[in-house]
């Protein structure tokens, strides 16, 4: 890296906190956060590593892109709308300058699509590998959000675009999988590199009182309808014929559609947004897919008892290898 910290900050970070009076050009240690009394801050932070939750071989911009739009997911399954974030970043000797441009130009470019600023931050070098970690920031109504814990027996269950893509884009860059068309397997990576976190519906949900129960897709569809469910002392039944799976996924699986179904329901980094919502509401539903142009699926039901069960188009019960992706 051959500039220092100072000038990194002010050649290239700086200008993102521009529009953002109160960081103050990020000259100061701290920015402010100035309070709404109608309002409530919603506040989530992420931390992504090379190798873990990226691949270094992937354009820096796409990383900056991931970085940011994984924790306007968690705001958008609150339904927040974001304003700022703050960024940490671990540098490591790979780091150079022209990666740094390449990294804060995309940020650049998602701050105006998402309307949000760079309002604070750190940097530091480390012997291990690149991390990134981002606090976001939204607002909500006063004490009014989505939550895990509100689900309702009886309650349908939806969620937004399709699964399995981001998973099986990493098989892919990974060598694991293979694609017979360039064109389908571009996509997948995409949906790998870059999410499309749904800040929209999560917005709209809240706001139009259509569900009160959400939660985005990171961890695996079964993994974060088990936090739902545990959550909110329900269960949760799903169709195997209901998932939704995009034509690219369904190619490439088409080999191994029990392996398919797998990667689907647990293989996670979809970001897609999965909620619970009373019956009477799936016109409403139903109009607001049409008004965002994105597919919402109703994929099963809220169910007296404990845990996620999927039923499979025989009727036998879906038993994954594993749930889905753990931390730890």
């Amino acid at each position: 890296m051959e500039k220092s910290e100072f000038d990194l900050i002010k050649s290239y970070f700086a200008p993102l906190a521009s529009g953002y009076d109160e960081a103050f050009g990020l000259l100061n240690d701290a920015a402010l956060i100035s309070e709404n009394p109608q309002a409530s801050t919603v506040v989530t932070m992420d931390t992504l590593i090379a190798g873990v939750h990226f691949l270094m071989s992937d354009p820096a911009g796409d990383i900056a892109r991931k970085c940011l739009r994984v924790n306007l997911s968690d705001l958008a399954a609150m339904g927040a709308t974001a304003f700022g974030y703050s960024l940490s970043m671990a540098y490591n000797s790979q780091i150079e300058t022209g990666w740094v441009r390449e990294f804060t130009a995309a940020l650049g470019e998602d701050q105006k699509r998402f309307s949000c600023h760079l309002i604070g931050g750190d940097t530091v070098v480390t012997p291990g590998s690149l991390t990134i970690t981002i606090t976001c920031f939204g607002s909500v109504a006063r004490h009014q959000c989505l939550q895990r814990n509100t689900a309702l027996v009886g309650e349908d269950v939806w969620v937004s675009g399709d699964l399995g893509d981001s998973a099986a884009g990493l098989k892919l860059l990974t060598k694991v999988l293979t694609a017979p068309e360039p064109e389908k397997a571009a996509h997948l990576i995409r949906r790998y590199r870059v999410p499309e976190p749904r800040c929209n519906l999560g917005i709209e949900l809240l706001q139009r009182a259509y569900s009160r129960t959400a939660m985005d897709v990171s961890d695996g569809l079964l993994a974060d309808l088990g936090h739902i469910a545990h959550a909110s002392n329900v269960a949760v039944e799903l169709y195997e014929d209901k998932i939704p799976l995009s034509a690219a996924f369904v190619e490439v699986m088409s080999g191994c559609p029990d392996q398919g179904l797998e990667l689907a329901v647990t293989g996670g980094d979809d970001y897609e947004l999965v909620f619970t919502s009373d019956p009477s509401q799936e016109q409403n539903i139903r109009e607001l897919s049409a008004k965002l142009s994105l597919k919402l699926s109703k994929i099963g039901k809220v169910i007296s008892g404990q845990g996620v069960q999927l039923i499979c188009r025989n009727g036998e019960i879906f038993l994954p290898a594993k749930g889905g992706w753990t931390h730890f």
